[in-house]
C-alpha cells in the first residue's frame, strides 16, 4: 500500500509541539513541513488543505490526499498507525 504523511507545523505552536512529542514517543517518523520557514508549504496548506491551521497532517493514499486538523485527532491517528 502506498501511503505517505507530512505534518504542517509552526515551531512555537503548542499544539504542533504536542503532536511532534507524540510522534517521537511512538517512534513515528513523518516529514515535518515548517510553514513559517517555507512559503510554499504555507501556500500548499491553504490551497489544498483549505485553511492555514496547524498542526495539519497531510495523508496521501493511492494518489488521494486528505488533510487532518486538530492535534487530538492527529495523535489518535498516530496511535492507530503505531498499532499496525
Amino acid at each position: 500500500m502506498s501511503e505517505s504523511y507530512a505534518l504542517y507545523h509552526k515551531p512555537y505552536c503548542p499544539y504542533c509541539r504536542k503532536v511532534i512529542s507524540a510522534m517521537k514517543a511512538m517512534h513515528i517518523n513523518i516529514e515535518l513541513r515548517d510553514v513559517e520557514k517555507k512559503a510554499a508549504f504555507n501556500k500548499e496548506l491553504f490551497q489544498k488543505g483549505g485553511k492555514k491551521q496547524v498542526p495539519c497532517l497531510k495523508i496521501t493514499k493511492k494518489k488521494q490526499q486528505s488533510w487532518m486538523y486538530e492535534s487530538a485527532d492527529i495523535i489518535d491517528h498516530l496511535h492507530k498507525m503505531a498499532d499496525l
